[in-house]
């Protein structure tokens, strides 16, 4: 009976720390850019509600990006895109198109490099997922104008301080329960 109530317990310590902090995925479609219209230029606050804002990109639809059409495509400077607050990592669906090279890298709020990631589609079309790991602050991505897209971008959510509360008054609870159980044997 104990041993269940310390499993309980346990349980309901990390349901509370992974519960609070989600994702948010962007799509860059239609639906969150009724203004947008292929191949004009994003303004940069498009997407603020979303909690980025764009620069230096456009928005595109083209039957080729199989991720969902739709996405945002570098004008002849890097595109960027900046999150309003940092993230505990992020997520790109990218597409590179036949015969040309990208690069795409996140960095932190100090605009330290968090990691790159060289895209070379010499040989066709290449359509890819890579995550940054890190504080992430920002994601700019450079190549031939008009070839390097980002499709879709996942920004992981960095957990409320009331979730770690949450987490420690869990296993403080855990503790408790497993030193009174020390105390009756």
């Amino acid at each position: 009976m104990k041993s269940k109530i310390l499993m309980s317990l346990l349980a309901l310590s990390f349901a509370g720390f992974t519960g609070a902090a989600s994702a948010t995925t962007i799509y860059f479609n239609d639906t969150e850019c009724p203004t947008c219209s292929n191949g004009s230029n994003v303004v940069g606050n498009e997407w603020n509600s979303f909690g980025i804002s764009v620069s230096n990109a456009y928005w595109y639809i083209d039957g080729r990006d199989t991720f969902d059409t739709m996405g945002l495509s570098v004008s002849p400077t890097p595109g960027i895109i900046t999150l309003s607050s940092v993230s505990n990592g992020a997520t790109i669906d990218y597409w590179v198109i036949g015969g040309h090279r990208s690069v795409y890298e996140a960095f932190d709020s100090a605009h330290v490099s968090l990691g790159s990631l060289a895209v070379d589609a010499s040989s066709g079309d290449v359509l890819g997922t890579h995550s940054f790991l890190g504080a992430v602050a920002s994601i700019e991505w450079t190549g031939d104008t008009g070839y390097s897209q980002i499709s879709t971008l996942t920004i992981s959510a960095v957990p409320e301080p009331e979730t770690y509360a949450m987490l420690l008054a869990g296993l403080g609870l855990l503790g408790f329960a497993a030193r009174r159980r020390q105390q009756n044997v």
